[in-house]
């Protein structure tokens, strides 16, 4: 939540981040309540709860790797032509470029300076501001109608598959349960520590699929 961001984007209503030391810091806690942004963070060892952004870091880091080759040198200053190109490519879910949904038009590459226009789409002549704002509001609003019907297809789809292979486990207040061993102890091999810790007991439920548990040997609990 940067300076030139707030510039150019305004405030946001809400924040979800993971449990990082710089989200959870008692300045950006204060910072937030200034600016009456709501703070909301994952849960614990789950990274689905912020997916979209997971998996952009996914995408950004195959980009990153693609464009070095192996190169290392250096490679945060091709962050801005990596992000350019996502934002001018259609995305796979809503069909349509974040540049068009966020602006309601698409930008001008290098290659269309070079060689022309890949678009044979006249644009209407605009005669005033006001026929400006109102085109792009057009476009806009079309543009997210159409993002939204295929993010509800998507949605569906992916639900459809994440049901067919996911069994969850419907636990409740008291239950002994097992915790995934996540912590690593130097000098010990990863593969050799036990993978679960436990057992420990359910204190509360926060939602099909998040729990506050107590762990046993340390008797804190964990999300």
């Amino acid at each position: 939540m940067g300076q030139e961001h707030m510039d150019k984007w305004g405030c946001p209503v809400s924040i979800l981040s993971d449990q990082g030391r710089t989200y959870e810091s008692k300045v950006f806690r204060e910072l937030c309540r200034l600016l009456g942004v709501k703070k909301v963070r994952t849960s614990v060892r789950n990274p689905r709860c912020n997916g979209q952004v997971e998996r952009f870091n996914r995408t950004l880091v195959r980009m990153i790797r693609a464009y070095l080759q192996g190169v290392q040198e250096d490679w945060d200053l091709n962050l801005g032509c990596l992000a350019g190109a996502y934002r001018a490519t259609p995305n796979e879910s809503t069909k349509l470029t974040p540049n068009l949904l966020t602006m309601g038009r698409e930008v001008r590459l290098p290659a269309e300076l070079v060689f022309g226009s890949t678009t044979s789409k006249s644009e209407v002549p605009v005669t005033s501001y006001g026929d400006y704002v109102d085109g792009i509001l057009s476009k806009m609003n079309h543009a997210h109608d159409i993002a939204r019907k295929h993010l509800q297809k998507s949605a569906a789809r992916s639900k459809e598959i994440y049901d067919k292979r996911m069994l969850v486990n419907n636990y409740e207040k008291g239950d002994v349960v097992w915790c995934l061993a996540e912590s690593r102890k130097v000098g010990e091999a990863p593969k050799l520590q036990p993978a679960f810790e436990g057992p420990c007991l359910v204190l509360r439920k926060l939602s099909p699929l998040t729990f506050v548990i107590q762990l046993r040997d340390q008797g804190a609990e964990l999300f």
